[in-house]
């Protein structure tokens, strides 16, 4: 069996140092027009594939992309996060890196640095819709660079890639509007101020821009099915329901849908609903959930992205994501009375 070529060997054939090969491969600055094509040339012939192990060695890199994640927004349970994942592994391979999952649990109240920056086994972490500044700038001594997805706190030194969840909330509203509602109650989670503020500015501009007032017991929030329940109930209570209801996600507008189903009502004919997000479950459901499309993959594709460029030197500024994508489907028509 013959010797596997190393970087070196290539090295030796083109007459150059392994750092100018590393740097070909890479496709880095830095190595002349004549010298890169005759590295090429040699690992064009030799058919050379370069292993992680000489990568690590040469470059001095561990060529691993951490994503970084609390149980509440892990990829492996929760929709969104999974498609944000799948962006940052897809985008990864044209980098060459690998994606290394971590999760993050609290002690003492306070996150941690993930195992992986301790052990040094990373070079960049995104971080999936929260983390504390401390964890931030232990990063930032060790020069590794990060970025946030989905993130509602305060500004940190970090970019982010963000949704426009105001305009997204705005669009979906509108929609119901346009089909003729006017008694629309809205539905949210509560747990991230920011965002339950942004959603709840774009329902309420949209209803504003069309001179709808409703009863302030259709504003409700919920962080559980409990919750979800409760506000439901005092949704539909009194002698006229909403005939539409924005939820600010779709895992709230597919359990408010089963629920309402089971107390008599029909989807859509009684009650329509939309959401924001466009899960991958929600074209399944019966009947299928109309929403604000947020493309979760292109969100993990900017995230691995923006560390690059950190990685490069750039200092870049946050990415905010096509917020105003409505997919219809047959979750929404138009209200009762215009039904007859």
């Amino acid at each position: 069996m013959s010797k596997r070529l190393t970087i070196r060997d290539i090295a030796n054939m083109a007459e150059v140092s392994p750092t100018v090969v590393s740097f070909v491969i890479n496709g880095k600055d830095g190595v002349n027009r004549h010298t890169r094509e005759r590295v090429l040339e040699v690992i064009k012939k030799t058919g050379f594939t370069p292993n992680i192990s000489s990568r690590r060695l040469t470059m001095k890199k561990s060529f691993n992309i951490g994503i970084a994640f609390t149980p509440e927004v892990s990829p492996f349970s929760n929709l969104f996060f999974f498609e944000v994942a799948q962006g940052v592994l897809d985008k990864s391979k044209d980098y060459g890196y690998n994606i290394v999952f971590t999760g993050m649990e609290k002690v003492n109240n306070k996150y941690h640095l993930p195992d992986i920056v301790e052990k040094g086994d990373t070079d960049g972490i995104v971080f999936l819709m929260t983390v504390d500044k401390a964890v931030l700038d232990a990063l930032a001594e060790r020069n590794i660079p990060a970025v946030l997805v989905d993130y509602h706190g305060p500004t940190l030194s970090v970019p982010c890639v963000k949704v426009n969840y105001e305009r997204a909330a705005y669009v979906a509203t509108r929609h119901l509007i346009e089909q003729g509602h006017r008694d629309i109650a809205f539905l949210s989670q509560n747990g991230v101020p920011n965002f339950y503020n942004q959603v709840f500015t774009g329902f309420r501009k949209a209803l504003e821009a069309s001179d709808i007032m409703i009863p302030l017991h259709w504003i409700c929030s919920a962080n559980d099915e409990a919750q979800t329940i409760s506000a439901l109930n005092s949704i539909i209570a009194g002698k006229k329901p909403p005939t539409a209801i924005f939820c600010s996600i779709d895992n709230l507008a597919i359990e408010a849908m089963a629920y309402l189903k089971t107390k008599g009502f029909r989807v859509p004919e009684d009650i329509s609903f939309i959401g924001i997000d466009d899960i991958i479950m929600s074209q399944y459901m019966d009947p299928p959930l109309s929403s604000v499309r947020i493309d979760k993959w292109e969100m993990g594709v900017q995230a691995m992205e923006l560390i690059m460029r950190i990685m490069e030197g750039e200092k870049p500024d946050d990415v905010t994501i096509c917020s105003d994508n409505l997919i219809l489907r047959r979750s929404v028509t138009a209200p009762p009375t215009q039904n007859r």
